[in-house]
């Protein structure tokens, strides 16, 4: 497979039209279903806000919000950090839960079309869109952040729907049959180590592929 990656490239502008042409296409199956929709969102809401889940996403904002000032990333500034931050956290669990239901039988099939096209503009064509705003031309690491950033996005997808299970057990809430209200069971202490796995999982790519400029002591 050729990555297009010169800016020119009439190729993109049909990769650009097309993107756009999913993202109305997923948002017209919300807007027909907007009865069902809005009322879910209200539940899921109050699900995404449990305490010990902002106590994670508010420190993980911080940093991926001001930290790309010290990489050589040029594309990392607080637009692209931060924007894609809040997007992954309202999005990611909703997203991995309308998969499951989908395949639960839950759910109608034309769901898989708004759930890639949540994961796909959270994760990549935000980005992609806010640069080619910015910059004027298409950023040629569109295609780096694209294998990159669904991973961090898969990782958010889980630890956002992790629960309490019994005594020590742990399982994902989107399997409940009244998923997404809140959880019975709101305690913290068994989903801990499963938690600390997937945040190292996202830490690791958000800082294992950048080159980092830490500044001098002293000047």
């Amino acid at each position: 497979m050729q990555v297009i990656t010169h800016t020119d490239d009439r190729r993109l502008l049909w990769y650009v039209g097309g993107w756009i042409a999913y993202c109305l296409f997923a948002s017209g199956i919300l807007v027909r279903d907007r009865v069902r929709v809005r009322g879910e969102l209200q539940r899921y809401w109050a699900y995404l806000t449990m305490p010990w889940k902002l106590a994670v996403f508010l420190p993980a904002l911080i940093f991926v919000t001001f930290a790309g000032r010290f990489t050589d990333d040029e594309t990392w500034d607080v637009i692209t950090g931060g924007g894609m931050a809040v997007l992954t956290f309202l999005s990611a669990p909703w997203c991995l839960g309308m998969v499951y239901q989908v395949l639960a039988g839950r759910r109608p099939r034309r769901y898989l079309f708004v759930a890639a096209g949540l994961l796909l503009f959270s994760s990549s064509w935000f980005y992609d869109g806010y640069l080619l705003l910015r910059d004027g031309s298409y950023t040629t690491r569109w295609w780096s952040n694209v294998m990159l950033s669904p991973i961090i996005y898969l990782a958010a997808e889980l630890l956002w729907n992790l629960e309490a299970r019994g005594r020590f057990g742990v399982r994902l809430g989107f399997v409940r049959g009244d998923w997404p209200n809140r959880p019975s069971d709101g305690r913290l202490l068994p989903i801990v180590f499963v938690s600390i796995a997937l945040i190292l999982i996202a830490a690791f790519i958000l800082v294992a592929f950048v080159q980092w400029r830490l500044p001098s002591i002293g000047r």
